[in-house]
């Protein structure tokens, strides 16, 4: 039986579940997927992945396209959670950015990370002070961290 006063939506958990079999499918396919090997050989070095048979151009476009599936599916999800308009995702896009930049650009285990961390760190920060403070004290965090390590906390190694 759930503890007196805790209320957990049905919605959040079935959102959280979906990101977790779509993050998980991805996994996948970029690991152990012929069309993850090619991904990441083209993102690694294009130039090489086309001189040894890769067509960039139709990995980009099918990148492309999975990324908008995705896109999709993130948006139909949402929907279950608040209200859509046109403005919706104007509240996500500083959250967004940071959890990109904070986990290091081309690395999805670590945009992964970042996600967690950055919310469980504002959620934790909200129980103790008012959100906008919360939001603020994560900000300050990133923005150090970000300056003692400018690439991110996973960025990938990338050779020069």
């Amino acid at each position: 039986a759930p503890a007196e006063g805790l209320d957990i939506p049905i919605n959040g958990l079935f959102v959280m579940g979906l990101t977790a079999v779509v993050t998980a499918f991805l996994l996948l396919a970029l690991y152990k997927a012929r069309w993850g090997l090619r991904v990441r050989a083209t993102v690694s070095n294009r130039v090489m992945a086309n001189a040894i048979g890769i067509n960039t151009k139709k990995t980009d476009r099918l990148t492309f396209a999975i990324g908008c599936g995705i896109a999709g599916v993130a948006g139909a999800a949402f929907t279950t959670i608040g209200s859509t308009g046109p403005t919706s995702g104007s509240l996500y896009i500083v959250d967004s950015f940071l959890v990109v930049t904070f986990g290091g650009a081309g690395s999805l285990l670590g945009t992964v990370a970042s996600a967690f961390g950055i919310a469980q760190t504002q959620s934790i920060s909200e129980f103790f002070m008012s959100g906008s403070n919360a939001k603020v004290l994560t900000l300050m965090t990133v923005i150090t961290i970000l300056m003692l390590r400018p690439q991110g906390l996973f960025a990938s190694k990338v050779r020069r």
